[in-house]
């Protein structure tokens, strides 16, 4: 049986999420319906285009912000790539100086991505700003699987490391001086607009910087909704991030009228819940969709993570018996486990597409949507609901 205490806390705190709720709506918070076309009339409302790769090769690069790296993936000519070979990350080089001492040197193993380093980029430019964010306890290549794809089919991609929040930091190595995610991502922003204009730099004329659109996971996604208000974000795409009951109040300045969100998540997600993921949908006054996906946890339809290695990063810790704790081993492994969880690719196919799609309509490279109908769900086999408004 429960003390009256723990039933007082608990009455407290559903009054004040009740009262919450209730002051939101009052204040005018919840949205009308978004008006506009429907994606269920566009001439290629049921194709799954952006599934497979796009028509570009892509090039990435490192370069320095003022305190941290920022990793950039842009389009580049196939005919440029010759024998290249694939540029590959190593998770080792994430980890902090303790953990990495405790690791054996035979244990590093690669992830092989979709780009090439330092490839000289394509004339074709210059392209939409894409900025994706990672998560808690993660890096800046988290996610290759999603920015590579984005590049080949004609974006460039920016992703800085958030040292405050990345999995060095977490690991007993933080930062020498913090600064909040908003001020690293307008220094990323502003670094890849002046490249572009930079002569003889390797970006030069590659980046369209009239606007940005953020995308990101997890606690990324929090830092894609904090970027909504600027006036040069049209749409943003937060991954596996949701609006938690206490955000209800500053859901007018979170998601902007004018501003157009797409919600990717996962209902089995163990991490974050799906009716945070469900609010956000709810309370985005712009236009807005929501894609929910079969077999999905936190980590395996949204990052690299469950791929590397055998069996993931968790399963890499766990082998080697490093003493990293429990909450942070859930965190890494949640989706990782197949059968329960559907192994990586499977998944990227939907969120390549979805946010592929989005980005390409928001950014004017495509002038309808395409593949944003409810038809092409006859294409696809783990999404297990679909909402858009209009």
């Amino acid at each position: 049986m429960r003390s009256n205490v723990t039933d007082g806390t608990i009455n407290t705190r559903r009054a004040v999420t009740a009262l919450i709720a209730v002051i939101a709506v009052a204040a005018g918070c919840t949205p009308p319906p978004a008006q506009g076309p429907s994606p269920n009339d566009a001439p290629r409302a049921g194709e799954a285009a952006y599934v497979e790769s796009g028509p570009y090769a892509v090039g990435v690069t490192t370069v320095q912000l003022s305190d941290r790296p920022l990793e950039i993936w842009y389009p580049v000519d196939p005919e440029e790539v010759g024998d290249a070979a694939r540029d590959e990350y190593f998770i080792r080089d994430f980890v902090s100086s303790s953990i990495d001492a405790l690791i054996p040197e035979d244990i590093n193993p690669e992830f092989v991505t979709d780009a090439y380093r330092d490839l000289p980029a394509t004339d074709d430019g210059p392209f939409p700003l894409v900025l994706f964010s990672h998560g808690f306890a993660s890096y800046r290549t988290q996610s290759t699987f999603l920015t590579t794809h984005l590049a080949s089919w004609g974006f460039v991609v920016i992703s800085p490391d958030y040292l405050e929040r990345g999995l060095r930091a977490v690991l007993g190595e933080p930062p020498p001086a913090s600064r909040s995610d908003v001020a690293v991502a307008n220094e990323a922003i502003e670094f890849a607009r002046a490249a572009t204009v930079t002569s003889g730099g390797p970006l030069e004329g590659v980046v369209d910087g009239a606007q940005v659109l953020p995308i990101g996971h997890s606690a990324g996604g929090g830092t894609t909704l904090r970027l909504l208000a600027r006036p040069d974000v049209p749409a943003g795409i937060p991954l596996a991030a949701g609006l938690n009951i206490t955000q209800l109040l500053d859901a007018m300045r979170l998601l902007p009228a004018d501003t157009a969100v797409t919600w990717i998540a996962a209902p089995r997600d163990g991490i974050v819940r799906i009716d945070d993921v469900r609010r956000g949908y709810d309370f985005t006054a712009g236009e807005r969709r929501l894609v929910e996906l079969n077999d999905a946890g936190h980590v395996n339809a949204f990052s690299d993570i469950c791929e590397i290695g055998e069996g993931g990063v968790v399963e890499i810790a766990q082998g080697a018996n490093l003493p990293i704790p429990p909450q942070l081993l859930a965190l890494g492994d949640d989706g990782c486990q197949v059968p329960r969880f559907k192994p990586s690719p499977e998944l990227w196919e939907e969120v390549r597409h979805f946010t592929t799609a989005e980005l390409r309509y928001r950014a004017g490279l495509d002038p309808e949507p395409v593949g944003l109908g409810d038809q092409v769900l006859e294409q696809f086999d783990d999404v297990r609901r679909y909402r858009h408004d209009p």
